[in-house]
């Protein structure tokens, strides 16, 4: 774990709603759930570089974590046991000799014991671009799943030792050129992984401008019934294509995407204390029609139950 620099900016809490807050107004919606009945003992702090986001944080109980990434996401240290998910794929539990390393745009939930995690964000387009240059397809090529790389000591001492000197040259007063180049090379090793991994392709036909309108139709339409022909004629592709890139671009099928989207915005919605709402309104109210089913894919992507959810906020109202 790489130590918070006198000038970075930390945030310290004991309550999970603050930390909701401030994770929720800096990376958009989320859910995270921890038990309430103990002090959480988070804390956290980050610092900015040209082109990457580097921090740490730690808490003293277990979380389940349920987000998605903007830039390209490297978690070089996690508490030892915790598990991804992204779609319908699990990782084994991550050592300390892994690093995660997610693609921009993924959903994926992290169940973590207590401990302290350690994470840098680069800017996609920075790292397309050294990834165009290393491997010139065309398009450039993208990693196509959330991997866990298991990492040989001396792997793991450059990969800490780059993002160490990257952390230092975010100092105030420090040279740009320094920065600049401490940015670079750290970018570059996140760039040795990506190409590691040996999971690069080239994407669907479904463009990026027009992937985002799919997504965002479906963020618009959540309470209302979405089926497969409807996202193709949103798209104007067919089945297979749409099915090729919503697997690249976020790892599940179409489907899975909306249920997804469905499960965080009711999580979001019960959370939500300003008036009174049912766990039965919840799912009608995000297209479940199947309130059984809804209970069990709520508490398998977030860590309990809707009931849960909301009687947390009851407590909190």
């Amino acid at each position: 774990m790489i130590a918070a620099p006198p000038w970075a900016r930390q945030f310290r809490s004991d309550h999970l709603d603050e930390v909701r807050a401030l994770i929720g107004n800096r990376d958009g919606p989320h859910a995270r759930v921890a038990r309430t009945d103990q002090p959480l003992g988070y804390s956290m702090f980050q610092v900015h570089a040209p082109s990457t986001n580097l921090g740490g944080s730690s808490s003293s109980l277990a979380q389940v974590v349920r987000g998605h990434v903007h830039g390209w996401v490297l978690h070089l240290a996690v508490p030892p046991g915790t598990v991804l998910r992204s779609g319908l794929r699990a990782s084994t539990r991550v050592g300390s000799d892994s690093v995660v390393l997610i693609p921009p745009g993924w959903a994926f939930t992290r169940s973590s014991p207590p401990g302290t995690l350690f994470a840098a964000e680069v800017d996609a387009a920075a790292l397309a671009a050294e990834l165009q240059a290393r491997r010139p397809d065309d398009p450039p090529p993208s990693l196509r799943r959330l991997a866990v790389l298991a990492l040989n000591a001396g792997e793991r001492h450059d990969l800490r030792e780059a993002a160490s000197a990257l952390v230092l040259a975010t100092a105030p007063g420090t040279d740009a050129r320094q920065l600049a180049g401490a940015d670079a090379a750290f970018i570059g090793r996140v760039a040795d992984l990506a190409l590691r991994e040996g999971s690069v392709r080239r994407p669907g036909e479904l463009s990026l401008d027009r992937a985002r309108r799919v997504e965002a139709w479906i963020d618009a339409h959540l309470g209302e019934p979405i089926t497969m022909a409807a996202l193709c004629r949103v798209a104007g592709v067919g089945e297979r294509c749409l099915q090729k890139a919503f697997l690249y671009r976020r790892g599940v099928s179409p489907m899975r995407f909306v249920q997804e989207r469905r499960l965080l915005a009711a999580h979001q919605w019960l959370a939500d204390t300003s008036h009174p709402k049912t766990v039965t309104e919840a799912g009608l109210r995000f297209g479940f029609t199947h309130l059984g089913r809804f209970s069990v894919s709520y508490r398998q992507a977030l860590g309990e139950s809707p009931s849960q959810t909301l009687a947390r906020a009851r407590l909190r109202a």
